[in-house]
């Protein structure tokens, strides 16, 4: 069991490296942070600490006693948080300014997909990514803006035409 928890601590260590690499903002952001230690302390588990430096990543379940700051929430609130991406400030104890500028870095982080699909997968992957979201993100018609227009003008020529039928 110990083996197969640092092969997942090594996999997550790894994870926020690459995010980090493939999102030049964050690596920026958090290095102006550097050093960050926190707990989670998510209910129903085991407490969970984190280490953040610029070339050292560490997570234990081993108690570290000078934490800056410590995020208390349930996993609901967890997924609620990742899904708004709404700071909860109740849930967060210590430092909560470096909370609130450590978990801002990795909200607003611009991570580049493409990159890790590249890393993980191959180039053939990250090729077909990389040209999937040039076609989409680049066509007029994928715009979420102009697709909204869209829908309200068509809304208001089926009013407009409803109210010349009504009226003969």
């Amino acid at each position: 069991m110990l083996l197969m928890m640092n092969d997942l601590f090594d996999i997550i260590k790894a994870f926020i490296k690459d995010i980090e690499d493939a999102s030049p903002n964050l690596k920026n952001n958090l290095n102006e942070i550097y050093p960050i230690k926190f707990k989670l302390d998510l209910d129903g588990h085991k407490d969970i600490y984190l280490i953040l430096e610029e070339n050292k990543k560490n997570i234990t379940f081993n108690e570290i006693t000078d934490v800056d700051f410590e995020i208390r929430t349930s996993v609901k609130e967890a997924l609620d948080f990742l899904i708004s991406k709404k700071i909860n400030r109740g849930m967060l104890y210590g430092d909560s300014e470096k909370a609130i500028l450590t978990i801002n870095a990795f909200l607003k982080a611009e991570v580049d997909i493409v990159f890790l699909i590249d890393k993980y997968f191959g180039n053939t992957p990250a090729a077909l990514a990389y040209f999937t979201k040039e076609k989409l993100f680049n066509r007029k018609q994928y715009n979420k803006e102009n697709a909204l227009q869209s829908k309200l003008r068509g809304l208001s020529i089926r009013l407009d035409r409803l109210e010349a039928i009504s009226n003969l």
